[in-house]
């Protein structure tokens, strides 16, 4: 049959159309059993999927055999059970399909169904509602099979070849009716008005059946124009027959004026001719036709159309013109496109990602050969960039993201690359061509300085200048037969190195590093424990007046390891800050010193406070609630917090800064001198007291340069009405420097090096 040689797109048209007719009909049934009707020989014995369903509990009412052929169960089988178990999604994928149907006006929904062997099939289901004898509204639904399988072998050219015969029939029984009610006229008048009356009554009927056969017109233009694809039907000569609503808009005409119509009486000679050079196509070789095109609409959107055009055949199996689809696939390619490009790049920055940048490695190194050349693989890490999230926000800290990326972009050349993996961590490659090894890693080393150098710089977005920290770790590698990720786990090992020193950075990776991560590895898990063991010790220095004094204390921990002793803070305090144990360490440091307060009213107390402790949300609300649990008087605690984390989140420090010197809380700025400083926030924000870094104390009083630098302090201090202490004064010329500029508060080893809490201040004692 020829509509076994139709594409299924066509196919699928036709069925839905022959479908619809078919649901119209059997609406129309009422009175009669369902077996004697047409429509329902025509529902057991049609080639399409069809089921009749109960809208509220899902049951199969009825099955037909391609349903049963299709789903591999027996019609009894699919009448004692329910869509739901066909239907692979869940109810709440369900709702999700039916919402997603009405945004996109689609009549019909796209489900997965599951067959009795447990394949997967995709179907389009098309529904109408249909009312029983009963008076029951089902739902009488089309499946159609657009996985790729034969959808139906049904032909509507052969359902209107039956329909017409039906017609032809009964049109043959009224004339015999009526001849033979002329010979019963002249038997007797009785049966002349009996005649008269059945008359009366077929003509009813036929009156009845031109309004059925008018709403069954009117049903398959409704749904020829709710098919969202442009659909037109043209003779041999390429004069429209018709067209569906969608195609007239497209063409900025209504339907009625497109019939008769040609294409260059519709669009430019151009386009025009690219139209009728495809009928042509189609009319010479009788087969259909496929293509995707980008076309202008009339209100000047450029969509891509997946085209159709495929002979339009008569009932007679005449060649009558071309019928065409198109269908808008505009928004399925912008998202092919979309998953392209996220699958490869970084939808931030545009940089590549991580496997992007792995192929991008393994083809560079595959190109360079052993001993004429060098490559880098490195791991760039902005410092404390969680901190610039939290106070100005993420989308702010996506513009630095972006702007930094672009930075680094143009410091990159021919062979090379930069990736952003996720976060705040950028990958670079760098290649060196250089045959002599120890003259390409002095090249390869001044590069990444270059690097590093670059990603000091200030950025400005709008009127804000940023200045960010980072570290670097580097993997270097001549022999480029090394797989990807052993590289870029040597390069996370040397970014950590790099961490270590200080931040700020950049280190290479040494074999010597393996064993530092794997030490600090394990301290890590050990860091975890020490809180819950109660291995932390609170540690006190002690401040002096001029009068020699201890005025006030400032804790400090230290960790007693039962088998590595006593370890240093600068061993773990950085580890806790990269953990996020800094948190509660912090808070148990706050703690401890609050219990001593009330012991010794007579002392000030400071405790250094971390910006990532500082910048959690509920930090306020838990120094208030461990002041109610002490007791403690909040009017001689010193909050100790450094300068960078007031610039990098001014207005949110300021506004907790405020909360807390309300119930009489001091704030002291650590390390004054050492960070981005601004005289406006010194101004702005509501701090007490200012203390110098050691390392502008410890070449006093020899270093003319410190010394300027100490006297514009206190300059700076005096203006603003602050208190100064001095940190690290170890010896008696130091001390008598500061006091001859007016510095008259210190903290040193001069004065006692820090030692056990409880020791320090039984010593202090009056």
């Amino acid at each position: 049959m020829i509509f076994k040689e139709l594409p299924i797109k066509i196919k699928t048209l036709l069925i839905v159309l022959a479908s619809a007719l078919l649901a119209f009909l059997l609406s129309q049934a009422a009175g009669q059993s369902l077996a004697s009707q047409l429509p329902a020989r025509f529902f057991e014995e049609y080639g399409a999927v069809m089921l009749v369903i109960e809208p509220q509990s899902g049951k199969i009412r009825e099955a037909n055999k391609a349903a049963a052929q299709f789903y591999g169960y027996s019609i009894k089988q699919l009448q004692q059970m329910t869509i739901q178990q066909i239907n692979a999604l869940d109810p709440q994928d369900v709702a999700q399909e039916l919402e997603l149907a009405r945004q996109e006006n689609r009549n019909y929904f796209i489900f997965p169904h599951r067959l009795a062997n447990g394949d997967i099939r995709t179907v389009e289901v098309y529904s109408w509602p249909l009312v029983s004898d009963e008076g029951e509204t089902l739902l009488f639904s089309v499946i159609l099979d657009i996985s790729g399988k034969k959808i139906a072998e049904a032909s509507v050219l052969e359902y209107k070849d039956r329909m017409e015969n039906l017609a032809e029939s009964r049109y043959q029984q009224l004339l015999f009716t009526q001849k033979h009610i002329n010979q019963i006229i002249w038997a007797a008048l009785l049966i002349q008005l009996l005649v008269i009356g059945l008359l009366l009554w077929n003509i009813l009927v036929r009156r009845k059946t031109e309004r059925k056969l008018q709403e069954k017109t009117t049903i398959q233009e409704g749904l020829l124009n709710s098919i969202p694809d442009l659909i037109f039907f043209k003779n041999i000569s390429g004069v429209y027959l018709g067209s569906n609503a969608q195609f007239a808009r497209y063409a900025n005409k209504t339907s009625e004026d497109i019939v008769g119509q040609t294409d260059y009486q519709l669009f430019d000679a151009q386009q025009a001719k690219s139209f009728h050079q495809s009928d042509l196509q189609v009319i010479a070789s009788k087969q259909p036709i496929h293509s995707e095109e980008w076309t202008r609409f009339p209100d000047g959107s450029e969509r891509l159309l997946d085209k159709i055009k495929a002979p339009l055949i008569s009932n007679n199996n005449e060649y009558l013109g071309v019928l065409g689809i198109s269908r808008d696939i505009t928004e399925r390619y912008r998202s092919e496109q979309r998953i392209k490009f996220l699958a490869y790049f970084d939808p931030l920055t545009n940089l590549p990602n991580r496997y992007l940048f792995q192929e991008k490695f393994t083809t560079s190194c595959s190109a360079l050969a052993p001993g004429q050349a060098l490559a880098a693989l490195a791991i760039i890490d902005l410092d404390h960039f969680k901190n610039i999230n939290d106070a100005l926000g993420h989308s702010k800290g996506d513009e630095l993201l972006v702007a930094l990326a672009r930075r680094l972009n143009v410091l990159l050349q021919e062979d090379e690359a930069l990736a952003r993996f996720g976060g705040d961590e950028f990958v670079l490659l760098l290649v060196q061509h250089e045959t002599d090894p120890e003259k390409a890693e002095v090249l390869m080393e001044e590069r990444l300085q270059l690097f590093q150098t670059a990603l000091a710089q200030p950025l400005r977005l709008g009127d804000s200048e940023f200045l960010l920290g980072s570290s670097l770790g580097a993997s270097f590698n001549n022999t480029f037969d090394r797989p990807f990720n052993e590289l870029l786990k040597e390069a996370d090992i040397a970014l950590y190195a790099a961490k270590e020193a200080g931040r700020s950075t950049w280190r290479r990776f040494r074999p010597s590093m393996q064993a530092q991560v794997e030490s600090r590895f394990e301290l890590e898990g050990e860091l975890r424990k020490a809180l819950d063991l109660q291995q932390l010790r609170l540690y006190l220095q002690p401040k002096t007046n001029r009068d020699g004094k201890v005025y006030g204390t400032e804790s400090l921990v230290r960790w007693e390891h039962p088998e590595k002793g006593l370890i240093p803070p600068d061993r773990f305090i950085p580890l806790a800050e990269d953990t996020g144990m800094i948190l509660p360490l912090g808070e148990w440091v706050l703690k401890e010193t609050l219990l001593l307060m009330t012991e010794y009213p007579y002392l000030s107390f400071a405790v250094n406070i971390s910006p990532r402790q500082f910048c959690n949300p509920g930090f306020v609300e838990r120094v208030q609630e461990l002041l109610q649990e002490t007791g403690a008087d909040p009017h001689h605690l010193t909050l100790e917090v450094t300068e960078g984390l007031l610039v990098t989140d001014f207005n949110q420090s300021s506004r907790r800064m405020l909360e807390l010197q309300k119930l009489g809380i001091s704030f002291s700025i650590d390390d004054f001198g050492t960070g981005y400083s601004s005289l406006s926030y010194l101004k702005k924000l509501p701090i007490n007291e200012l203390k110098i870094d050691r390392s502008f104390i410890m070449d006093l009083p020899e270093d003319s340069s410190d010394a300027l630098l100490v006297e514009t302090m206190m300059a700076v201090a005096k203006h603003l009405q602050l208190s100064v202490v001095a940190e690290g004064v170890e010896t008696q010329a130091q001390r008598d420097y500061l006091y001859s500029v007016d510095c008259n508060l210190h903290q040193g080893y001069f004065y006692g090096k820090p030692e056990p809490a409880r020791q320090l201040l039984e010593r202090l004692k009056p």
